[in-house]
């Protein structure tokens, strides 16, 4: 076959794959387009940086002056370290599963990573296991709420308490309202805004600090860092705007079905589009302060984010469990506090469930970024055996916003089919 006929069966291919079935998308990015030209107008507009974000720290901390915007969750998660200036080698413990940059940032300022195993299906701390995992040297823990859930920590905050661990929340996937700032007894609670989470602001976090002095340290640390590039924040909207118009049903089932011809997943084709931060020079990444863009295009965010959203995510995702059964297979999935940021379903055949799905137009997938945490080499004991099983076993369905109650209802009927045929 000659160039151009090849080029004519690849274009009949394209053009085959534009007009077969259309697909429901795991994940939409949850911004319009008003805050997308809002966003990118408002990358080149003048204004003081610091009054921005005065105004803005005002407005989440309610008059309470105990918080900080940062660039990231990851970037606040430094500023902590930093502030708190820990002995080398303390320890701080960490939910066994976790994005890897957070364990790393530890570890780069010569601490030790301890992951203490999680249970349920909301992943909420195994108290054993933190008994387990505690000793003399350890100084922070990190609890991380996932894919919307909010469990249920007055247990592990008594022990955390009891041993004069610093609790620090990662609340990053678990922000559902304005008014919600995390735990009252946590000592920091960390909240993220980049592209793929609720409320996006393309970026962006706001911290809430307990102790004064420490988010006084916080805040003259990142005083003295350079500024995110204005840029950076309008080529930002552009790609999430390109994210945006081929989340549509029709161009995404285009892009599965064109990578499945060069043997890419999707993953591989959106993944890098959507990540934070290289996983070059970290710290360097991480130390910026946020534009006066995002600083304007979160307060924004938090003004008028319409709450109705994640109220039919709710509906979305209590539907799934009704459908399915999973009152008692995974009840933590009654919490009233669950938002629903990502539907974690478990089975023990992930891989030909999600097969299964994307062959009937439904896109889910496993663990995206999230890791084990690894224990330390002197203490292999703590390997987390249920958190290992819980993310192999964990399939994210599609409940957000804009599915319709009707494709909610088809792919519970396709699971229960598969589900049928596999017993």
């Amino acid at each position: 076959m000659n160039i151009e006929e090849d080029n004519l069966v690849h274009g009949y291919i394209i053009f085959q794959f534009m007009y077969d079935k259309e697909m429901w998308i795991r994940l939409r990015l949850d911004i319009g387009w008003r805050d997308l030209c809002y966003g990118f107008f408002g990358s080149f507009a003048p204004g003081k940086r610091e009054t921005v974000q005065e105004k803005l720290e005002d407005l989440w901390s309610e008059g309470q002056n105990d918080a900080l915007a940062c660039l990231s969750v990851r970037s606040g998660f430094d500023l902590l370290l930093q502030a708190l200036a820990l002995p080398e080698r303390s320890e701080v413990l960490f939910s066994a599963i976790t994005i890897r940059d957070m364990p790393r940032i530890a570890k780069a300022h010569n601490l030790v990573a301890v992951p203490v195993d999680v249970c349920g299906s909301d992943y909420h701390i195994d108290i054993d296991s933190l008994q387990q995992a505690v000793t003399s040297k350890s100084r922070i823990l990190v609890i991380a709420h996932l894919f919307g859930a909010r469990p249920d920590m007055q247990e592990v905050l008594n022990f955390a308490h009891e041993h004069n661990l610093f609790v620090v929340e990662d609340c990053a996937e678990a922000w559902c309202e304005p008014d919600w700032r995390g735990n009252e007894q946590a000592d920091a609670s960390l909240f993220s805004f980049g592209t793929i989470k609720t409320a996006t602001a393309l970026g962006g976090a706001l911290c809430r600090i307990k102790d004064l002095t420490i988010l006084t340290r916080m805040r003259d640390i990142q005083s003295q860092e350079p500024v995110y590039p204005a840029r950076k924040l309008a080529l930002d909207c552009f790609k999430v705007a390109f994210l945006k118009i081929i989340s549509m049903r029709i161009l995404f089932g285009a892009i599965v079905k064109i990578g499945k011809r060069f043997r890419k997943n999707v993953n591989d084709i959106l993944g890098g589009m959507t990540r934070g931060f290289s996983d070059d020079s970290l710290l360097p990444q991480l130390r910026q302060q946020p534009t006066t863009g995002t600083l304007r295009l979160l307060k924004r965010r938090l003004e008028t984010y319409d709450s109705q959203r994640i109220a039919r995510r709710i509906k979305h995702a209590q539907l799934i469990v009704a459908k399915l059964g999973l009152e008692n297979l995974q009840p933590e999935l009654l919490n009233n506090q669950h938002s629903f940021w990502l539907f974690p379903y478990i089975t023990d055949r992930p891989e030909a469930l999600i097969n299964f799905l994307r062959k009937h137009s439904f896109d889910t997938t496993q663990r995206g970024r999230l890791e084990i945490v690894s224990p330390p080499p002197d203490h292999p004991e703590l390997n987390s055996p249920t958190a290992t099983e819980l993310l192999k076993q964990t399939v994210f369905l599609p409940c957000y916003t804009e599915i319709p109650g009707a494709a909610i209802n088809r792919m519970c009927a396709l699971i229960l089919d598969f589900t049928t045929d596999s017993s």
